[in-house]
């Protein structure tokens, strides 16, 4: 030491990052800290992946399972009037027609007016068959209905002619699109007295329609056995003949058709519920006209 200094001028100088060394570990360890803390805080939520399987190959079976066919049950219909056993509850298969609930019944009197039964019509359940004897004054003598076909063939139509005709009260079997005239036709063709200005030749006929040829000057008679539109077969009527239901066009009537093509027969209303464009009011209207054979 030099005379004349003190010993703080002669101590050695402290380097200023150890003076202020403490300061700078705490700055240093606040920042981490803060840095970590935003890292926590600001990291994306982790990413759920998902690793989906195969859908399975559908393998055909090798045979195939046959749809349900509905069958009807038999049906239950009375008759009544100028038959061998009156007043008959008969039992009757699907299909069957009037001239079946009479062959049920013992057959018609001699006396019964058969102009006046539509022995084509197909009966359903519950029905009234009712067989009236013939007009006072009526001189005809009987006749017993010449039978050509009681079972209707798939395109074939089945309708009863009486009246003014070479073969009256006949059943006649024809090809699907024919007219009356061709039924007619089949019933031998008309009388000298048949008129012919009160019958429309040309229009179609439906399976169970009657015909009627009236004499000239009678009037129109009211057939008492059930006259209702021919049903139609769901499962086996084309688009044409499903275009005569009530609600049912083109489109619709095709739906169906393809609707049957994919999932088999329809059993009854419920499946036809399933067609696109059928609902509940359109199936209502034609509940009591069509069958599921």
């Amino acid at each position: 030491m030099k005379q004349g200094e003190t010993a703080a001028e002669t101590a050695p100088a402290v380097p200023l990052l150890e003076r202020f060394k403490y300061v700078i570990f705490l700055v240093i360890g606040v920042t981490v800290a803060l840095g970590v803390a935003a890292l926590v805080f600001r990291r994306p939520d982790p990413v759920t992946i998902s690793v989906l399987p195969p859908e399975p190959t559908a393998i055909p079976s090798p045979t195939p399972i046959p749809s349900a066919t509905f069958t009807p049950g038999p049906y239950a219909v009375y008759i009544t009037g100028a038959v061998a056993h009156p007043e008959t509850v008969a039992t009757l298969d699907f299909g069957s027609r009037v001239l079946h609930a009479l062959d049920a019944a013992g057959g018609p009197l001699d006396n019964a007016d058969l102009e006046r039964v539509n022995l084509a019509q197909v009966v359903q359940d519950g029905d009234h068959i009712q067989v009236p004897t013939r007009r006072p004054g009526d001189t005809r003598s009987a006749i017993t209905p010449v039978v050509r076909v009681v079972t209707a063939t798939p395109g074939t139509h089945t309708v009863y002619v009486a009246g003014e005709v070479a073969q009256p009260e006949s059943l006649v079997t024809l090809p699907e699109g024919s007219r009356v005239e061709e039924a007619i036709a089949a019933a031998g063709g008309v009388t000298d007295r048949a008129d012919l200005s009160a019958v429309n030749l040309g229009q179609r006929v439906a399976d169970g329609d009657m015909i009627y040829v009236p004499p000239l000057g009678a009037t129109a008679i009211q057939t008492p056995t059930p006259n209702r539109p021919p049903l139609v077969a769901v499962n086996s009527a084309g688009v044409d003949e499903l275009q005569t239901l009530p609600g049912i066009g083109p489109a619709l009537a095709q739906a169906i058709v393809d609707y049957r093509a994919q999932n088999g027969p329809l059993a009854g209303l419920e499946d036809l519920d399933n067609v696109p464009g059928l609902g509940p009011a359109k199936l209502e209207a034609i509940r009591e006209l069509v069958i599921f054979d």
